[in-house]
């Protein structure tokens, strides 16, 4: 990619420097050819004013000869300008013994039609401009004038401005495809360091980053957003290695102790009925907490997918009354609402009420029979908070640090489940 674009940029400067170099040498063509024409439309004009007295091809001939003598007719000698002049006689007045205007065709052409004309003729295989146009007198022809011009200095010069522009566009275009190169190679190395970090992840390290620096424009947005994707993937990978660590630690006791007892049922040649349906009881008891340990561990693995939640607009007051409602099937507790917000939240009301249920059942657990267990809420500008509170001993600060915690339970005798009910309220509620 850095040599394609590299070699675009050089191809654009040879583009804009040719369309630039016969742009310049056209416009500076027609210039030099407008101001040398000008000139010898002067110098006509001015000869034409020196002989205007003449009346006949006579005089026409004697004036002219005495304008090329004189100083009158040192602009035509700076210049270098050839000057003819042939009367209707044939008479023939020049400053040039080398190149000779009379014999051109323009210039029978000028005497016979006496129309004005103003051509790049080649005269001693030199290009020259040259200008004529009939002298009159009394209304009547009485000769043809012509002026030319070498055409060689406004050649040379147009030549030598085509090199330099030609020399200048092979420096620009080296200086271009230079900091081309150098520019486009900074501008898409965070891209190369893409590609090797990409190249240097593997599912046992998703701990490299692209760690850009850089402006914030379309590759550092590159960059930034594959950091991001970056972080996706290892809260994914570490969600499912988390579960499966989770699984194989929890699993392995109810599997455990269906082995055992399966066992002692093989090892009885006559079992008793009701022995074998003891046991029979204890595995489905185990089954029943292996399958609610998989779904909690499910629930804990999809908290991190983005279509986690569903979320939906939720009445304060109903969901709250719904939720005392069946406190009396969790336990025999006093139970009571403190306070209800006014309006809606916008949640997962299926999630929120597994949240509510396990802090309800938590305190259950952490009650006497009796004691009272509230719910409430309150709503305060931009946010809402709800509560469940019990009366219950309370917790000590060693367990408040690790409450949270996956599997972690307390040494209080009542803390009988998987130790993953307040983990699942904390990941719902994140």
């Amino acid at each position: 990619m850095r040599l394609r674009l590299t070699l675009w940029f050089v191809f654009g400067v040879v583009i804009i420097a040719v369309v630039g170099a016969l742009g310049t040498y056209s416009v500076l063509g027609r210039q030099l050819r407008g101001d040398l024409d000008s000139h010898l439309l002067q110098q006509l004009n001015h000869y034409q004013q020196v002989v205007g007295s003449a009346t006949d091809a006579e005089t026409l001939a004697a004036a002219t000869e005495s304008y090329l003598s004189s100083p009158q007719s040192n602009s035509l000698r700076q210049g270098a300008y050839v000057f003819s002049l042939q009367t209707e006689d044939g008479t023939v007045v020049t400053n040039s013994n080398e190149l000779r205007l009379e014999d051109l065709a323009s210039t029978q052409t000028l005497i016979d039609s006496g129309e004005f004309f103003l051509l790049d003729i080649p005269l001693n295989d030199r290009p020259y401009r040259v200008a004529g146009t009939p002298v009159m007198s009394a209304g009547e022809q009485v000769g043809a004038v012509e002026i030319a011009a070498s055409l060689a200095g406004i050649n040379d010069t147009l030549r030598r401005l085509l090199m330099l522009l030609a020399v200048g566009g092979a420096l620009g275009c080296i200086v271009v495809g230079l900091g081309s190169w150098i520019l486009l190679g900074r501008a898409l190395d965070p891209v190369r360091r893409i590609t090797r970090t990409a190249a240097a992840i593997s599912h046992e390290d998703l701990s490299r980053r692209i760690e850009y620096s850089g402006p914030r424009d379309e590759i550092g947005e590159l960059a930034l957003t594959m950091d991001a994707m970056l972080d996706r993937l290892q809260s994914a990978f570490a969600a499912q290695e988390q579960f499966i660590s989770d699984a194989s630690h929890e699993l392995r006791t109810p599997i455990t102790i269906m082995k055992g007892h399966l066992q002692v049922l093989d090892r009885q040649e006559s079992p008793d009925p009701a022995f074998v349906k003891q046991e029979h009881e204890l595995v489905l008891d185990e089954l029943d907490r292996m399958n609610r340990l998989v779904a909690d561990l499910l629930t804990l693995a999809r908290a991190t997918r983005v279509d986690f939640l569903r979320k939906e607009d939720i009445a304060l007051a109903g969901f709250l009354q719904s939720l005392v409602a069946q406190g009396p099937h969790l336990g025999e507790r006093s139970w009571r609402i403190d306070s209800i917000p006014v309006g809606s939240v916008r949640a997962d009301q299926d999630r929120l009420t597994q949240v509510f249920l396990n802090l309800m059942q938590n305190a259950v657990q952490h009650t006497g029979e009796g004691q009272v267990v509230a719910l409430g809420g309150s709503r305060e500008p931009g946010s809402v908070t709800l509560w469940v509170r019990d009366e219950g001993e309370g917790m000590s600060e060693a367990t408040l640090e690790h409450v949270f915690e996956r599997f972690y339970r307390s040494a209080h005798k009542k803390d009988s489940g998987a130790g993953l009910g307040l983990a699942i309220v904390e990941a719902i509620v994140e």
